[in-house]
């Protein structure tokens, strides 16, 4: 009787995050990132193989959780998104489930109400980005984790590697990592198992991981992954600027800047005190502070990667520090309540018009112009994926990190284009026409129509 309001609570907090999410997948496009990797994923279903003919910018995990769910829920922006959503959902009761694996479930359910309280967290929810997977991966690995410490029954330790390995193939993301580690020593210092099976579970890791890399990574092409994702990734750290984001960015977001600065400064004086979990959730987030101090460009969508842990870290704190625990149940309830009614009213006045009127308009205008098979180039992708009418698989990113790092030169442009022959090509944010001699390589393409100074449909007039 004691578990039922908290399992009420759970069930209508999850129910009603679940319910809204299918109005949110509609809501407006204001990351041109989701248009990149729908018109990936178009291109890839088309029969254009990722990295081997499609350009793909996005480690091979991104592909693996996300490009199945998008086939089965009906190959379109919302399907993508959804596939995000249920992923942040599985997030949410893996937080719980820690929760509970601490003998403190109530603090599961103050971290899943504060995340909606915190911008970064609640856009990327559904956003088609890698973002939210890699950090519900990792939580799906620190629960394993913690699991396997109690009762050493293998498969979760083998669970936990699975998604460990899943993190970084997904975006490259080592922020877990030391904290896995981690466990080796403190398992060891407690003198729970021998040195030697350390030792055969360290090997039990690098076991699962070849395993992984041959069975799901490996058949995409090592050389192709590489030239893909890792080398635009060295090219655009040396093309990126020096400055310091991460202050700006977090200047925005009062709640979250509140719960790190809370958290750091509680963990400071709790630390000594702290159980083995705690030590390692403490330890994620410093390790993505070191991160984010040094990783080069920093986006604000990055923040959802020091979201997740250090709320996780503030609730786990902040429940320990209660010992009032009627006090505590009161303050969580307050915020969950706080939190479903910010949600709903958001999920209300969010606009469902996925494009805008001049997108419309410019799909209107390539549907008209074009049929199914013509090929059309465009920096604004999500009128790719809207059209249907889809770029050469070289050019499926046109993003401005591709641009800048010289990842795609003019004279790689230039080529694909004299190939292809697109029968349209839409500069529409400034990045086509930030490529050198963009509109002196337009030799036999006039204005079909122009919407600004920046943004025109070309279409081509020789054959």
């Amino acid at each position: 009787m004691k578990s039922k309001g908290f399992i009420i609570l759970t069930t209508i907090f999850l129910s009603v995050i679940f319910f809204t999410q299918f109005k949110l997948i509609n809501r407006p496009v204001t990351d041109n990132d989701e248009g990149i990797y729908l018109t990936s994923f178009l291109l890839v279903d088309k029969g254009y193989p990722a990295y081997k003919k499609t350009y793909f910018s996005q480690p091979p995990g991104f592909l693996l959780s996300v490009y199945p769910e998008f086939i089965l829920f009906g190959k379109t922006l919302q399907a993508s998104r959804l596939t995000v959503g249920l992923w942040s959902i599985i997030g949410l009761m893996t937080i719980i489930w820690i929760g509970l694996e601490l003998k403190n479930k109530w603090t599961g359910l103050l971290a899943i109400s504060l995340l909606f309280l915190i911008p970064s967290y609640s856009n990327q929810s559904l956003t088609f980005q890698s973002d939210i997977l890699i950090t519900t991966f990792s939580l799906i690995s620190l629960a394993t984790l913690i699991r396997f410490r109690k009762n050493y029954y293998l498969p979760w330790f083998v669970t936990s590697s699975i998604f460990l390995n899943l993190t970084f193939w997904t975006k490259f993301d080592i922020t877990f990592f030391p904290s896995f580690i981690m466990v080796f020593w403190f398992i060891y210092r407690e003198q729970k198992i021998s040195f030697k099976k350390i030792i055969n579970l360290f090997f039990i890791f690098l076991a699962v991981s070849l395993g992984f890399f041959l069975i799901f990574i490996f058949p995409f092409g090592i050389k192709e992954v590489f030239d893909n994702s890792i080398l635009l990734r060295f090219q655009a750290v040396t093309s990126s600027s020096s400055s310091f984001l991460l202050f700006d960015y977090l200047k925005k977001d009062m709640v979250l800047s509140t719960v790190i600065l809370l958290s750091l400064i509680l963990s400071l004086f709790k630390f000594n005190k702290f159980y083995f979990s705690q030590k390692i959730i403490f330890l994620w987030n410093i390790f993505v502070l070191i991160i984010f101090f040094f990783y080069r460009p920093l986006f604000p969508h990055h923040l959802v990667i020091l979201t997740i842990p250090i709320v996780l870290l503030f609730s786990q704190t902040v429940g320990y520090c209660f010992t009032d625990k009627k006090l505590f149940k009161f303050i969580v309830l307050i915020i969950l309540i706080i939190s479903l009614s910010n949600h709903i009213y958001t999920s209300i006045k969010t606009s469902s018009k996925l494009i805008n009127n001049q997108q419309q308009k410019a799909v209107e205008i390539i549907n008209k112009y074009t049929n199914i098979n013509d090929i059309v180039v465009s920096d604004e992708e999500i009128l790719n994926g809207s059209s249907g009418r889809l770029p050469p698989p070289e050019l499926s990113d046109i993003s401005q990190v591709r641009i800048r790092s010289n990842n795609l030169t003019p004279e790689n442009f230039k080529k694909i284009i004299d190939i292809y022959k697109p029968k349209l090509i839409i500069p529409w944010n400034g990045r086509l026409e930030s490529i050198k001699n963009f509109k002196e390589n337009l030799t036999g393409y006039i204005i079909l129509t122009s919407f600004s100074e920046t943004k025109n449909i070309y279409i081509r007039i020789t054959q």
